[in-house]
């Protein structure tokens, strides 16, 4: 498909990005690739760049190879840095997997020298004209002109970065911002899920901080990872790929029998994985909004795992009353004399407004998935022009199969492909190493 003597233009270093970039120039030896990332260096992203020795990974090493037909890749790249005594459940630092990154980079480059890395950033696009060259134009007004680019910008921003009171919070498992924090602070964390585990856990080691308030609109947490049982997997071919309550009911019969089989729930989350775009897709538009409003929290605990000694340490901390979860909508956030102010909305409509009070408030909300509240520049023009739109559920942006995107004229582009987190309204679960990575060496395929 990527046929042409003009570059190819992979936009984001992260994870998807990079490893784009790397399929394409193990296939297309002879076209320049070319990978911008504008921030830091290209491989780790926001995600695995942390230096912190304190901060992990939430997913066993046996799962996080870059390469689906290598399973075993960053295994045993983590025992040529750790040592043999590694093991595929073991989970490892982020810094491990951001250094691994940056090798996989570093051994395509060697192979391919065409594949190269451009720190500058992208604020515009222009459609290819006559002779089919596009232009990625860059921030100091240069431009690179393309036959093809790849969008693989990431999480831009937060799913709170958008709200009214945005301006009075911090961006979670951040040092710095974690590190204003003074004695006997109190802190309220805005989520409750992966990241808040982690803010909150960078602020026990630290032992700076009073009282940590957690707040979400259900107050779940993530549910602990096991390995997998001995038991067979079950069969879910008989899940329905268009009834909703269907699926639901018979996907709960599946864990039930399973686990009375002397299975783990967790075996039938993993055997439904590789099912779960095609399920998405099947659903009909109510059913998807019904599924995100009704179900989705429930799903995510279950599926987005930690550690159990994680959770073991925050429960810990629940229990001896340092962390507190609140469950409600936030109504207000202001300033007070004496720090800031938050509202909560009680579930019951019967029950007062609660208010809490506190020295900092962070957000843990998650990636923005509304690609219309995203202020990158190149998102906003590349949305003006109307090489791309947002889905009516507002997960993503809208892909065809073959991860073209498309514009606001309901067509596939003929030279701008989407992959990364944005393609959650296509495939529901876009973040997962086991997702991204079969994107990465799929796109732009014959």
């Amino acid at each position: 498909m990527f046929q042409n003597t003009l570059p190819i233009v992979v936009i984001g270093g992260g994870f998807s990005g990079t490893l784009t970039a790397i399929r394409l120039s193990h296939r297309l030896t002879e076209t320049p690739i070319i990978l911008l990332e504008e921030t830091g260096e290209a491989g780790p992203g926001l995600a695995y760049q942390d230096s912190d020795p304190s901060s992990w990974l939430n997913v066993p090493a046996g799962k996080m190879s870059a390469y689906q037909e290598k399973p075993d890749h960053f295994l045993s790249y983590a025992r040529s840095i750790l040592g043999e005594g590694v093991q595929s459940e073991d989970f490892l630092p982020r810094r491990i997997y951001g250094a691994y990154l940056k090798e996989c980079l570093r051994e395509a480059q060697a192979a391919n020298p065409l594949l190269t890395v451009d720190r500058r950033r992208a604020v515009d696009l222009t459609s290819p004209d006559e002779k089919g060259i596009a232009r990625v134009i860059l921030k100091d007004q240069s431009v690179i002109e393309t036959s093809h680019v790849v969008l693989a910008t990431g999480n831009q921003g937060s799913a709170f970065s958008s709200s009214l009171w945005a301006s009075h919070t911090k961006p979670a498992r951040n040092h710095e911002a974690i590190g204003s924090v003074s004695k006997d602070d109190t802190v309220l964390i805005i989520g409750s899920g992966l990241t808040m585990i982690d803010t909150v856990l960078d602020l026990d080691r630290r032992g700076d901080a009073g009282v940590i308030h957690a707040i979400s609109r259900n107050g779940l947490l993530p549910q602990s990872f096991a390995p997998s049982s001995s038991r067979p997997l079950p069969d879910l071919d008989h899940l329905p790929d268009s009834n909703l309550r269907k699926a639901v009911r018979l996907f709960r019969n599946a864990i039930r029998d399973h686990v009375a089989d002397g299975g783990d729930w967790r075996d039938v989350f993993e055997a439904v994985r590789s099912s779960t775009p095609s399920l998405w897709q099947e659903l009909s538009a109510k059913d998807k909004t019904k599924f995100l409003r009704l179900l989705s929290p429930f799903w995510e605990i279950h599926r987005h795992q930690c550690p159990q000694e994680t959770l073991h340490r925050v429960r810990a901390l629940i229990s001896s009353r340092k962390l507190v979860l609140h469950r409600g909508t936030i109504v207000s956030v202001e300033k007070v004399a004496r720090g800031l102010r938050m509202g909560l909305a009680a579930r019951s409509r019967n029950a007062p407004a609660r208010w809490l009070d506190a020295d900092h408030i962070f957000d843990a909300t998650g990636p923005a998935r509304d690609i219309n509240t995203i202020r990158h520049p190149l998102i906003q023009n590349v949305l003006r022009r109307g090489f791309l739109k947002a889905d009516e559920h507002r997960l993503g942006a809208e892909t065809s199969a073959d991860y073209r995107a498309i514009g606001r004229d309901g067509k596939p582009s003929r030279w701008l492909f989407v992959v990364g987190p944005m393609l959650r309204a296509r495939y529901y679960e876009a973040t997962a190493v086991s997702g991204l990575r079969l994107h990465a060496a799929t796109v732009g395929s014959p």
